[in-house]
């Protein structure tokens, strides 16, 4: 399910984030500036290539390159949550991608809102495991949420997107019921969908009287949270930090891009830690491990019904190895 919301305030542009799901391992990634990278497509179609103009945190409870979300360097972040309403255009000539693989695209490729429209108009999601919109904002203080419903990318920014809160409801359709003084979803709808909007309600009504501050985010997140929230994030895109808490291990946490290097070594953090953000080196052992963890997970597996074999295992696990640095 998840959450997202964006307050941009008296010059403080900040981008909250609740992770629910019944899975609570997830990790922090750096990634380098300047890689040659090839989407991990299954032929005949045609996979996307990209170098990462910019460095990037990104947070995966998958594996390395297939983020739940993350911020860059110039300070665009991209997040997402379920939108099992998705539906992708048919296959035609353009280069193809995953759904969380588009994530890290626009975190490499991208510094404005602006920019990753245009990257969104040229690139095409295809063979989704999850179905998934997207929020997207950037230094400016833009901010935009990216649909594809009945096959069309839909964009919505600016006028079209009063509330800057994203839960698990088409966005115009939230922002319709949102505004319905009777609340009829509130009998019409599935539990799901009901619990969807209570969310998005509770967030939209908070940030009418919001504060600029990341205490503030962090309580509107609390007051969305569900049984199932494993993590809750801020991205701070003035300073280029990031905050994070955990269910396990609910003090608050930071990461400082000031103090990353983006050329050289890779790090990941575990999120799931009661340290002061410690960290250990990128190696493939450890992303095998988080992909295994993952994808043999009982619960995600009879939920999503995916059957990912051994070989598939290893080879996502060695796929960041795949890369050129240029």
């Amino acid at each position: 399910m998840s959450t997202a919301v964006f307050v941009n305030q008296y010059g403080v542009r900040l981008l909250g984030k609740n992770q629910d799901v019944p899975y609570d391992g997830a990790y922090f990634f750096t990634n380098k500036r300047g890689v040659h990278k090839t989407a991990m497509i299954m032929p005949p179609d045609r996979p996307m290539e990209w170098v990462s103009k910019y460095g990037s945190v990104t947070v995966s409870q998958v594996s390395k390159e297939f983020p739940n979300g993350g911020m860059n360097e110039a300070g665009l972040v991209v997040e997402q949550t379920t939108l099992w309403e998705s539906s992708y255009p048919e296959p035609k000539d353009l280069p193809v991608i995953g759904e969380l693989q588009w994530i890290q695209l626009m975190l490499d490729t991208c510094a404005t809102v602006e920019e990753a429209k245009n990257k969104a108009t040229c690139t095409q999601i295809v063979n989704p495991l999850s179905r998934l919109h997207y929020m997207i904002c950037d230094r400016t203080g833009k901010c935009a949420i990216f649909e594809f419903l009945n096959g069309k990318l839909s964009i919505y920014s600016e006028e079209s997107l009063p509330v800057k809160v994203m839960a698990n409801t088409p966005y115009l359709e939230a922002f319709r019921m949102f505004k319905d003084p009777e609340e009829k979803w509130r009998k019409e709808r599935s539990d799901y969908e009901i619990n969807s909007m209570k969310r998005f309600t509770r967030a939209a009504e908070l940030l009418e009287n919001s504060r600029a501050d990341v205490s503030f985010v962090y309580d509107v997140l609390q007051s969305i949270e569900r049984e199932d929230t494993a993590f809750s994030l801020v991205y701070d895109i003035d300073h280029l930090n990031i905050y994070f808490t955990s269910n396990r291990f609910p003090d608050r946490k930071e990461i400082r891009f000031q103090q990353i290097n983006f050329a050289t070594t890779e790090i990941i953090i575990n999120i799931q830690q009661n340290n002061e953000t410690s960290h250990v080196i990128y190696n493939t052992d450890l992303n095998r491990t988080i992909v295994e963890s993952f994808f043999h997970d009982p619960v995600l597996s009879a939920a999503f019904k995916w059957e990912i074999n051994e070989e598939m295992i290893t080879y996502m696990a060695g796929y960041p190895e795949s890369f050129k640095l240029i």
